[in-house]
Formats: structure tokens, C-alpha cells, sequence
């Protein structure tokens, strides 16, 4: 089935306005288009071959010549080997490169330094220091601290280590804060007059971690569960009542009514030859006298 669907498919402007024939061993596919109640994957198949006008012709496996030669074909490559030179010298500079940091180290140490010593860090290929010169324009030096010039034209001082985390803890659950989002602490901490580069992710985990906002947060709507009412009863205190049917008549029956109890699940049925108000009343009353 699934190979009808790719080659309809994979061939979709050739056979679109055409009549085709499939020509399979697979006897069970006349009975899989037939089928109404399959399942989805199935089912979904069925309605993409609907657009195309085909039949299908049952053919034995052995008689089946073109589809068994198109399986048997050999590919004239496959035990060619063409040898090829390694090039040992490589263009790019940054290939046998190792880079050491230290966790410790704040991420805007390079700026710092080439601002504050007017030192560059030795190894940089040609890209990583086009890159360096043109992120260093948006930062100076005012001892001690490295500030930025943001998009805003407001100028930040930079943030790292155990500092950044305190003020990112203050900016949320601080005495005079509310818990609030990730987007909303992250844009606290820059209106106080701070800047880090990952400030997002950071106060996204933040939140994510903090017990107060996983409890009173906003919950989206595909998460949350819908709010029903839990019904007590005791047993034989709610019944469900209802016909199946029409079947074909056994003894002047055509119906089947059928009453369950919610809570025992003791299910009571009866052949009806109607499915009208009077043989549910009658019913009832029979079930409880």
C-alpha cells in the first residue's frame, strides 16, 4: 500500500488526468479501498489515491516480469573504488585550533582588556577579528566596569558571574517584585541600567525554576486541563439509558434498550419492538419495582 501511495505520488503530473493500471500481488489492496472504517494511517492513504483514476489487476509474483527486473538491477558502481590525494594543507586557519577558557572568566574579558590595556587576544583568524573590532565599537571602558551602547542608544553596564545572578533573582523575587515572566524580568534588569547578552535564557530558566511562579504562573491553554464538575452518587443513583438499533426484527423486536449504573457499571437490557417514551417508562418501572 504504502509503495502504491509513493509511486502516485512521486509521479503525480504524470498520472493526475490519466487512466493507469496497477499491477500488483497484493490481493488484500482491492479490499483495503473498500474498506470505510481503517485505521487513520490507512484511511489517509485511501484519500490521497482518491484524485488519481486507476484500477488495480492482481498478477502473480513470477508473472510480474518488469516489476522483477526493476528489483535486480545492479548498481555498476558499487565495487569501483577511485582513490583520491588527502590535501594536508588547509586554507582555513581555525582547523587545528584548540580554545582553553576558563569558567570563571567573564564573557566580556577581550572587550575589556582591548579597551582598558589596549590588549588583543593572540590566534584570531582574519573573520574572528573583523567580527572582534566590530562588537568592540559598542563597548568602553570606565574603571572598573565595561559598559555597552545598546541599540537604544542607552548605555548598560555589562554583567557577569555571581553578580549577573543576584541582580537577575532581584529584578523577579525581590521584595518590591512580583514573580513575574522571562521577558518581563529580563526587560527589569535593563531598565536598571544592565546589560547580558543571554539575559533571555537566563531568566527563562530562572522562572522555570522558581517554585512560587511554577504554582501562580499562567498556565496556556493547551497545557491546562478542563475544569469539570466531579459528581458523587451512590449506587443505582445515576443511570445511563439508551437504544441500540434498528436491528433486524427477531420476533417482532427491533430494538435493544439498554440501562447502565454509573457507579456499579450493572448493565440491564431489553429486546423492544419500539423505541418510543411508553417502553422506557414501562421499562423503568420494571427495572425499579
Amino acid at each position: 500500500m504504502l509503495a502504491v501511495v509513493y509511486a502516485f505520488e512521486k509521479f503525480r503530473s504524470y498520472l493526475i488526468m490519466n487512466k493507469s493500471i496497477v499491477y500488483t500481488d497484493h490481493s488484500a489492496l482491492k479490499y483495503l479501498f473498500a474498506k470505510k472504517d481503517g485505521k487513520a494511517r490507512l484511511l489517509h492513504w485511501i484519500l490521497l489515491l482518491q484524485e488519481f483514476d486507476f484500477k488495480v489487476i492482481n498478477t502473480n509474483g513470477v508473472e510480474n516480469y518488469a516489476a522483477d527486473h526493476l528489483s535486480r538491477l545492479e548498481n555498476p558502481y558499487e565495487n569501483v573504488f577511485d582513490p583520491k590525494e588527502i590535501n594536508e594543507n588547509f586554507p582555513l586557519e581555525s582547523l587545528n585550533k584548540v580554545a582553553h577558557q576558563n569558567p570563571s572568566t567573564p564573557w566580556f574579558a577581550d572587550f575589556a582588556n582591548y579597551h582598558a590595556r589596549n590588549f588583543i587576544i593572540k590566534g584570531m583568524t582574519t573573520q574572528q577579528k573583523q567580527k572582534f573590532f566590530k562588537d568592540a565599537r559598542h563597548y568602553f571602558w570606565d574603571d572598573p566596569y565595561l559598559f555597552r551602547t545598546c541599540p537604544d542608544q542607552i548605555i548598560r553596564r555589562c554583567l557577569a558571574g555571581k553578580e549577573a545572578i543576584d541582580i537577575l533573582n532581584a529584578c523577579q523575587s525581590g521584595p518590591t517584585e512580583g514573580h513575574y515572566g522571562a521577558n518581563y524580568t529580563a526587560k527589569k534588569v535593563f531598565d536598571s541600567g544592565f546589560y547580558l547578552p543571554m539575559i533571555y535564557k537566563d531568566a527563562f530558566e530562572l522562572v522555570k525554576c522558581c517554585d512560587s511562579c511554577q504554582r501562580q504562573g499562567k498556565i496556556l491553554q493547551r497545557e491546562e486541563m478542563p475544569q469539570n464538575s466531579i459528581q458523587v452518587c451512590e449506587i443505582f443513583d445515576v443511570w445511563a439509558i439508551d437504544f441500540i438499533g434498528p436491528f433486524s426484527s427477531s420476533k417482532g423486536n427491533k430494538y435493544i434498550l439498554v440501562a447502565v449504573d454509573y457507579l456499579s457499571k450493572w448493565v440491564k437490557a431489553k429486546a423492544l419492538p419500539t423505541n418510543d417514551a411508553r417502553v422506557v417508562v414501562k421499562f423503568l418501572k420494571s427495572l425499579f419495582s
